[in-house]
């Protein structure tokens, strides 16, 4: 029996991006534009018209937008993402990547160009602002999975790439290592202040709430968990019944940077239970977005310099390392290899290279 496929065509879907929807066999299709523009979006659906052969699955030179969508559409989206349109940071990633590479075909992507991406993300001409060299390498090592995927069968009879079509991808070195540790009068203020802090705003009256930034700083320095998984922790992940946090939640794949289970510690649990009575909707911190700014003036009220969410999970990894829980137990917690924590904190074991003297 023959199928009948109807033609390429746009729409606007309710988080109001454009895809394309298509067909391929007997399968109907959708990619994103990446964009809210219908002109931006038309165009695109022009250059994907030109470029895309709809009689097969298989492009010997595909582009490089036409790479990164596949790669979102076929891996990402449902698996390494949640549902919030808000909590998804692979968007950006990509619209910065499309911004520079997205014309490119495969056979035109040269070491250079990623060089040359480093320099334009770094001065700001590409992205909202200038991004550091953490940033920059992320958004690369993105590109390199975008490629692995395109080489790998993820569907029967579907792999588009082999691996010497793959161009190489210049990474710019790590950042340097952030190094500030909390003091003990600093972790102690810290608990003493946070767990009070109630709130407020411009334009707001004084609230009996427990303040988003109190809530995240004392989830971060008794949980030493990544900044995103925080923001993005709702309640149905917080097991006060067992006594404990699950910061993956249901559905979504674990990555290189897992989300652990871990304990509610005592010093957290009176907090926990406090903001779970305040609760006015799913999210532990009322939603997913970010707490840079009132993290920044809290540092400044406490006068604590250099706060930021890393220094919580560093200054966590350090003390406990310090005070003799093993590493492996160090990794778990953190989600982390035992070879990035031995790499990191090793030195820090009490007994350390102690038995090196002779007797």
């Amino acid at each position: 029996m023959q199928h009948n496929r109807k033609p390429p065509r746009i729409g606007a879907e309710p988080n109001g991006k454009y895809y394309v929807y298509y067909s391929e066999g007997r399968r109907s299709r959708k990619l994103s534009l990446w964009t809210k523009n219908l002109a931006t979006a038309e165009a695109r659906f022009q250059r994907w018209l030109d470029s895309h052969n709809l009689d097969t699955t298989f492009e010997l030179d595909p582009t490089i937008e036409r790479c990164l969508n596949l790669w979102y559409n076929q891996w990402i989206e449902g698996r390494m993402i949640t549902a919030d349109p808000k909590c998804n940071r692979y968007i950006a990633v990509i619209n910065n990547l499309q911004s520079y590479f997205g014309d490119l075909r495969v056979s035109e992507t040269k070491r250079e160009h990623s060089k040359e991406y480093i320099r334009l993300r770094k001065t700001g001409v590409i992205g909202v602002c200038p991004a550091a060299n953490g940033t920059i390498r992320l958004e690369l090592q993105r590109l390199r999975a975008c490629f692995r995927h395109m080489v790998e069968r993820v569907e029967p009879r579907e792999q588009r790439l082999t691996l010497d079509q793959i161009p190489y991808v210049e990474l710019p070195p790590e950042s340097l290592p952030r190094e500030r540790v909390l003091d003990e009068d600093e972790v102690a203020i810290i608990r003493e202040v946070c767990p009070d802090l109630v709130l407020t705003g411009q334009g707001r009256r004084p609230s009996n709430r427990l303040s988003r930034v109190g809530r995240f700083a004392m989830i971060a320095l008794e949980t030493a968990q990544r900044k995103t998984s925080i923001l993005e922790l709702k309640w149905d992940q917080v097991d006060l019944e067992n006594n404990k946090i699950h910061f993956n939640p249901e559905g979504r794949t674990q990555t290189n940077k897992k989300r652990p289970t871990v304990p509610i510690s005592p010093i957290l649990r009176p907090v926990l239970e406090r903001a779970k009575e305040e609760a006015h909707n799913a999210y532990v911190l009322d939603k997913p977005t970010s707490v840079h700014s009132s993290l920044t003036a809290l540092a400044k009220s406490l006068d604590i310099p250099g706060l930021h969410p890393h220094v919580f999970r560093h200054t966590w990894a350090t003390r406990a390392v310090a005070r003799g829980v093993p590493l492996i137990k160090v990794a778990l917690f953190l989600g982390d290899t035992v070879k990035t924590v031995e790499k990191n904190y090793a030195h820090l074991q009490p007994d350390y290279l102690e038995d090196v003297f002779e007797s």
